[in-house]
């Protein structure tokens, strides 16, 4: 890793107006995480290399809005002038967007994908398949291509309305929803992701078998496709629950921040407490994603019940200016053991080195406080950075 690390300095400078700022030297902190590997357990792939110089592309893959936001209003965040910071630092010109897409457009781009990477210190992502950019890479080429581990996520929602047109009644379409679930690992997948949040919030409880019949004969009848009732979502989670829990099958929740098509509002982390309490005694492990603006909640979850992980994918690297702090609060009350690394990433290598390097500076400044202001041992805090980034990864989804 001794290369990686040489390189990784180059990209921590940023030009501004003919200035160049290095961002190591202005932050007087300990670098607790410079050589720790990133293992991201929550992300997804690239668009193809002829999108290399879209920048309204770039843009779009930096905020949770709908398409029709408009892309002026994108362009004046930190975190999009961050973003051409990072392609002008690592395609050595200017830092300007007429410049960055001229560059881009000549560049070996699957060479400039595969330095980034590098230089952030990535080494291993777990791809949550459920969500495809249009003109996606394929994660085989991708993962011959960047020269990474790549593991896929299984998405239980989208897997299941897949089965739903074979069947005629709800034990039928649940017990082949369990039979894929059962194979999973044999197809490669390490974990499993359940959207219920954006689709019916995250007050999971248990449906009677009546009136998730009643509410599967509906949906077929109205010739629905898309699994959204909140009884056969309910009905389906806590059935499937036993069956992950005796294949090992972590499960990712997302929570908090996202797509707008999420209510917000029902996607706080607190409202899963009659989930947990009926199944953690049992060996589930949960993965609270993304988190914010409730990574305080998450955060206390994780500290309360055994079982709990989460993390602050998203929000680092989308809220850019606030990322340390966010990180800082996620940890006021967790044990380091139930953070991890994920950048939620997807589309542009600009995001994950954006993600990868706030990540860093976070994690950084959090040990560095505790070290100095909380009688940490600066060995202890090694550990921690090393659980943060990659071995709580490593060792909640069995790799």
């Amino acid at each position: 890793m001794n290369g990686l690390w040489q390189e990784k300095k180059s990209f921590t400078a940023y030009q501004l107006m003919g200035h160049t700022w290095d961002l190591e030297e202005r932050v007087d902190i300990m670098s607790w995480t410079d050589k720790v590997p990133l293992w991201d357990h929550h992300c997804h792939v690239l668009v193809q290399p002829k999108h290399a110089a879209d920048l309204e592309r770039l843009g779009r893959a930096l905020t949770e809005a709908r398409g029709d936001y408009p892309i002026s209003d994108i362009r004046q965040t930190v975190t999009y002038q961050e973003a051409i910071s990072v392609a002008a630092s690592h395609l050595g010109t200017e830092c300007d967007e007429s410049s960055v897409q001229l560059a881009l457009g000549s560049v070996d781009y699957e060479a400039y994908c595969r330095g980034l990477f590098l230089a952030a210190g990535y080494e291993k992502l777990l791809i949550d398949t459920g969500y495809q950019p249009p003109d996606a890479w394929e994660i085989g080429d991708l993962k011959s291509a960047m020269g990474l581990d790549m593991l896929p996520i299984l998405r239980l929602e989208t897997m299941a309305e897949q089965l739903i047109a074979r069947f005629d009644h709800v034990e039928d379409w649940i017990m082949a929803v369990k039979n894929t679930v059962q194979t999973a690992r044999t197809e490669g997948y390490v974990g499993v992701k359940s959207i219920i949040a954006y689709r019916s919030g995250l007050f999971v409880h248990p449906v009677e078998k009546e009136t998730a019949q009643a509410a599967y004969r509906a949906m077929k009848a109205g010739g629905i496709t898309r699994l959204t009732d909140a009884d056969l979502l309910n009905y389906l989670l806590w059935s499937l629950t036993p069956t992950l829990i005796t294949e090992g099958l972590t499960v990712q929740f997302h929570t908090g921040y996202g797509d707008p098509d999420t209510d917000l509002a029902k996607g706080n982390p607190l409202l899963l407490r009659e989930y947990l309490e009926r199944y953690l005694s049992e060996g589930l492990h949960v993965v609270l994603l993304h988190t914010y603006p409730f990574h305080r909640e998450a955060g206390y979850l994780a500290s309360v019940y055994p079982g709990v992980y989460f993390d602050v994918s998203l929000a680092v690297p989308l809220a850019a200016s606030g990322a340390s702090r966010v990180i800082s609060e996620a940890l006021e009350l967790a044990p380091t053991t139930r953070f991890l690394f994920a950048s939620d990433a997807h589309s542009r290598p600009e995001s994950f080195f954006m993600g990868a390097q706030l990540w860093r500076r976070g994690i950084d400044q959090f040990l560095d406080k505790a070290v100095k202001e909380h009688h940490v041992s600066p060995s202890t805090a090694y550990k921690w950075a090393s659980m943060i980034c990659w071995s709580n990864c490593k060792a909640l989804y069995s790799l």
